[in-house]
């Protein structure tokens, strides 16, 4: 775990590590993008729901109290039940392997993390699955992704802002699932989508609607 300016790290710093910036390469050019480019149709889309939820989970606080972060990370187990199955049939056989969907998966560190702070895995069988948008096509699943993966690179820095503590620490897994390759993963991501809706007008409202009603799920289950 890295320490030091992890410390300082703000809400605003996390929101920030979320952002968007094009590169030569990924996914086509980037000279031409414009407001029809799925990613910024869904930056600009879901920004204020997006900002809602990072203000109200106090992650960026070092100082979280301890019981908070262990429901959370329970609320989180609880949405990952709920979405991972689902997505699990839409991209367990996706055709473009840069996806790799199975290396996306979450469940298993969460009950890692959980099992770290006293909640045994015979614990979390009993929990409900939280309440998410209807959806059974890959409008959906990409929508879903673009919240849990976009949340994956945000939690780089919520990491590394616990790494003093030593009640959480050690329960940060499932915010670094890819050690220093968020960066590239979130870039796969990206091609992918945007190879995936093309021009197809149609499709890329629909992965906005998807990304929305996850974020709104997201919002609920959390706060």
């Amino acid at each position: 775990m890295e320490t030091g300016a992890a410390a300082g790290v703000s809400a605003a710093d996390i929101g920030a590590a979320t952002e968007i910036h094009e590169e030569p390469g990924a996914g086509g050019p980037t000279a031409s993008r414009g407001d029809n480019d799925i990613m910024s149709c869904l930056r600009r889309s879901t920004a204020a729901v997006h900002e809602r939820v990072e203000a109200g989970l106090g992650l960026a606080d070092p100082d979280i109290p301890a019981g908070r972060y262990r429901d959370l990370m329970i609320s989180f187990y609880r949405l990952h039940t709920a979405l991972e199955p689902r997505l699990e049939a839409l991209f367990g056989e996706f055709e473009d392997p840069l996806l790799d969907w199975p290396g996306r998966r979450k469940l298993g560190r969460l009950t890692r993390d959980l099992s770290t702070l006293g909640i045994a895995p015979e614990g979390l069988t009993v929990l409900p699955a939280a309440l998410i948008p209807a959806g059974n096509d890959l409008t959906f699943g990409f929508g879903a992704l673009y919240v849990t993966e976009g949340a994956t690179l945000g939690g780089q820095l919520i990491a590394r802002n616990l790494s003093t503590r030593a009640d959480l620490a050690d329960a940060t897994s499932y915010f670094t699932p890819y050690g220093d390759q968020a960066g590239r993963r979130w870039r796969d991501l990206r091609v992918v989508l945007r190879r995936w809706v093309g021009t197809d007008r149609e499709r890329a409202d629909a992965v906005v609607e998807a990304a929305l009603g996850t974020f709104l799920a997201f919002e609920a289950a959390l706060h």
